[in-house]
């Protein structure tokens, strides 16, 4: 498998700059207080002060706080990050300048997991997930839906609970009092994959079969997963999945590209419903938990029962969510899921999808809608960046 791809993002920022201390204002255009939010500036609006290497941001006070130098699969930095708290409606000045950093704490991860039939894993401080590769098809069938693991430690688990279950010493489907997988997939979308929704029909595909890690750091890891061809009435799709997660947060940040898909072809990302009970107004779903679809605000959300280690162990409730920037083309109840649908976009769609539980920060499914609503607009009213 491949270890190193160039992904190309493309993003609109900012001057160069030669001086050799750069102050940089972060500015919030909305009236939610915005709390250890990324920052991207490219490093081509900077290098002529951080060079190929290093650099140190500062707050105002001049205290050094985590930066990460984001290499997206190349061999030199594309991206400088960092995160930033600005109060609602105000603005608030970071420094940049030459120095090595100090070491951070480790808030993001993620890897190739050969030894679990080639998944992919990943995780924050907040929330991990899981994505399964090849291997895994003989043994289960094709799946290719987002997996979520919940937690409550903000440490980087996901080595450790592996590790633990191929020593016997406790399987991860029960809670150790830091997490537990106990999220269904099977052969769906999980909790917000995407898929091409032609002719009203949802056209799953199989399970990765590349990946490429572009970057592992204090703030963001992300990596790059392609997929086999999927014949869509006959046409040759093929698929490629862009993932980034950052520190702090409960979403990915994932564009999905589908080569040879046509423009006027919708796409859908989407939660699947668990399969106690038929209400009719969520066939198939979880009879206490009623999806929310919300397309006006672009998202849809749901929350079910945690799975697989009941009813010995209670795994509490998971909340899940995809949201994009615009409003949705429809959401809708179908196929076992509940779907956001959108006009494909060539070049690829970008969208967020993530989870949270009952047991670590959302102690009511009202808690979780409100995040999902305040990420929401978070999304469409970026925070504001000024080079000076």
């Amino acid at each position: 498998m491949k270890k190193n791809i160039a992904t190309l993002i493309t993003l609109a920022v900012l001057t160069s700059c030669t001086a050799p201390q750069i102050k940089i204002t972060v500015t919030n255009p909305t009236a939610l207080a915005r709390l250890n939010e990324t920052v991207e500036i490219p490093c081509d609006a900077i290098r002529p002060l951080i060079g190929e290497t290093a650099c140190i941001v500062t707050d105002v006070a001049g205290n050094e706080i985590p930066s990460q130098l984001l290499y997206e699969g190349l061999s030199t930095p594309q991206k400088l990050i960092f995160q930033a708290s600005v109060q609602p409606a105000a603005s608030t000045s970071y420094y940049l300048k030459k120095g090595l950093p100090a070491e951070y704490p480790k808030n993001t991860h993620g890897r190739f997991a050969p030894e679990r039939y080639d998944d992919y894993i990943w995780e924050n401080d907040r929330i991990a997930f899981r994505i399964y590769g090849a291997a895994l098809i003989k043994k289960d069938g094709p799946s290719n839906g987002l997996d979520v693991i919940v937690k409550r430690t903000p440490d980087m688990f996901m080595d450790k609970i592996y590790n633990d279950y191929f020593e016997k010493k406790q399987s991860y489907h029960i809670d150790n009092g830091q997490g537990v997988d106990c999220y269904n997939v099977k052969r769906s979308l999980g909790a917000g994959a995407m898929a091409p929704y032609a002719d009203g029909l949802l056209w799953l595909g199989q399970n990765y079969m590349d990946y490429a890690t572009l970057d592992n750091g204090p703030i963001r890891t992300s990596f790059s997963l392609t997929y086999d061809t999927l014949l869509i009435n006959g046409r040759p799709v093929l698929e490629t999945r862009i993932f980034s997660l950052d520190a702090g947060t409960h979403f990915n940040k994932i564009t999905a590209v589908f080569e040879n898909y046509p423009a006027d072809w919708p796409v859908a990302a989407g939660i699947v419903l668990k399969n106690e009970g038929l209400p009719a107004e969520a066939p198939n779903a979880d009879p206490n938990h009623t999806p929310i679809l919300a397309p006006g605000k672009g998202y849809v959300a749901y929350s079910e029962q945690g799975d697989k280690a009941k009813p010995q162990y209670d795994n509490g409730i998971i909340y899940t969510a995809v949201v994009f920037p615009d409003p949705l083309q429809d959401a809708t109840l179908t196929e076992r899921h509940a779907l956001a649908i959108v006009p494909y976009t060539p070049g690829g769609v970008t969208y967020y999808a993530g989870a949270g539980w009952s047991k670590w920060g959302f102690h009511t499914p009202e808690s979780w809608i409100d995040y999902v609503d305040a990420f929401a607009q978070t999304i469409r009213h970026p925070l504001r960046v000024e080079i000076e």
